[in-house]
């Protein structure tokens, strides 16, 4: 019996130390890591699947770039942003065309980009028809003086209104009306003040109505054409501001207004024009300038967080919630589809105050995944818990016999 207890006793001993042997410190990669205390264990229940809490030093998260950013609110402004052509406002525009036929005798507006004021005169033209018709105009006021009729009165102002459809001037057929002497050229005259945005005409042209001469239009307000694209639509509505930039002119800022939505959607691009019209009082704006198109849409205000922050997989929306200044908590989070400048806007897993990861969220990312998954950076102290199976398993510790008993040993085996 004693032989017995002996024989258990060196057993249980020989067991005790292959277990200390087994279960000794690890190694110093990671001596680094930090332990969750078992008050976590409930947010550890509660992390998302494949995902663990991660402790990282201080010194390794300089090293990495780990920045934190809060969760706070902020108003939720829906911001469309796009490019445009300057284009002159199209119901400021005067196309100048002759009501009857003739030949140019002289241009007063002589070339492109000229300016012009209404009433001014632009060219004269010689025209048989218009000679004619004012000899008709005499003819029948000479008879309405001398033998005066109901109806030789109708005649007077049938010639009288022809020529006002021609755009004669009212203080030109008063004169011949005083004088008794037609005028031999048809001077033509700006409807609008504006620039002269193209000149078609030359000095002995003959011209006829379907011929048009000038191009004059008022830019003192012009016309930004640009395209958003269809999921952009419910943001844009007729009168709503918008800001507009020139590269051309970086220092100044405009503020027009939409007046024009496409009704129909481009089918290639799936977008649709937009025209904002632009006060242009001093002419600073040109047609064919390159513009930047900035619209904004307030909708109130809520909880956002920096893009940065929230990690998209296609699956669900991750961010990394510090707990303390080494502990980092994935947390699963619900963002609006919309984004609103540089911010997401945080429907439900975190709230106001929250500090989240904003940058070195993809290595620590992968960190936690590797954690849950019972691994760790290779060479990444501070990163990671060294709790029990939740790390790195330290190496089994090789036999701490010393140098001097090793070759004891080896002597005995020679005898």
């Amino acid at each position: 019996m004693s032989g017995l207890a002996l024989a258990t006793l060196l057993a249980s001993s020989v067991a005790y130390r292959v277990s200390g042997q087994e279960t000794g410190a690890p190694d110093n990669t990671m001596s680094q890591m930090k332990m969750p205390t078992s008050k976590d264990a409930s947010k550890v229940g509660a992390l998302p699947p494949g995902y663990a809490e991660v402790s990282i030093a201080a010194d390794v998260q300089q090293r990495i770039g780990v920045t934190l950013g809060t969760v706070r609110r902020t108003p939720l402004t829906m911001t469309i942003r796009t490019v445009g052509i300057v284009r002159p406002d199209e119901t400021k525009l005067a196309h100048i065309h002759l009501k009857t036929e003739g030949w140019v005798e002289k241009l007063f507006i002589t070339f492109t980009g000229q300016k012009v004021k209404a009433g001014e005169p632009m060219l004269s033209i010689y025209s048989p028809a218009f000679y004619a018709a004012q000899r008709e105009f005499l003819v029948a006021l000479q008879y309405s003086r001398s033998a005066p009729s109901s109806g030789q009165q109708n005649v007077v102002d049938t010639a009288r209104q022809r020529l006002a459809l021609w755009d004669v001037p009212k203080n030109t057929i008063q004169a011949l009306e005083k004088t008794g002497k037609p005028s031999k050229s048809l001077i033509m005259r700006s409807p609008i003040s504006g620039t002269i945005l193209e000149k078609k005409t030359f000095e002995g042209q003959y011209v006829a109505p379907q011929g048009e001469l000038y191009v004059v239009g008022d830019l003192s307000t012009v016309w930004v054409q640009g395209k958003v694209f269809a999921y952009e639509l419910p943001h844009i509505a007729l009168g709503m501001p918008a800001t507009v930039t020139f590269p051309s002119l970086a220092t100044r800022n405009f503020i027009g207004k939409i007046v024009f939505i496409d009704p129909v959607v481009d089918e290639m691009t799936r977008s649709v024009q937009v025209r904002v019209e632009v006060p242009n009082p001093n002419g600073l704006i040109k047609p064919g300038m390159f513009a930047h198109v900035l619209i904004s849409h307030a909708m109130g205000s809520g909880l956002t967080v920096p893009t940065s922050a929230v990690i998209r997989t296609g699956e669900r929306n991750i961010a990394f919630r510090a707990v303390s200044a080494d502990r980092f908590v994935p947390v699963q989070v619900e963002i609006s589809p919309l984004r609103f400048d540089d911010r997401f806007q945080i429907l439900g897993g975190l709230k106001a105050g929250d500090e989240v990861v904003t940058s070195a969220n993809f290595l620590i990312d992968s960190e936690s995944r590797l954690r849950a998954g019972g691994g760790g950076m290779v060479g990444m102290p501070g990163m990671g818990v060294d709790e029990k199976g939740a790390g790195e398993k330290p190496q089994k510790q090789k036999d701490t016999k010393s140098a001097p008993e090793e070759d004891a040993d080896h002597s005995k085996m020679r005898h």
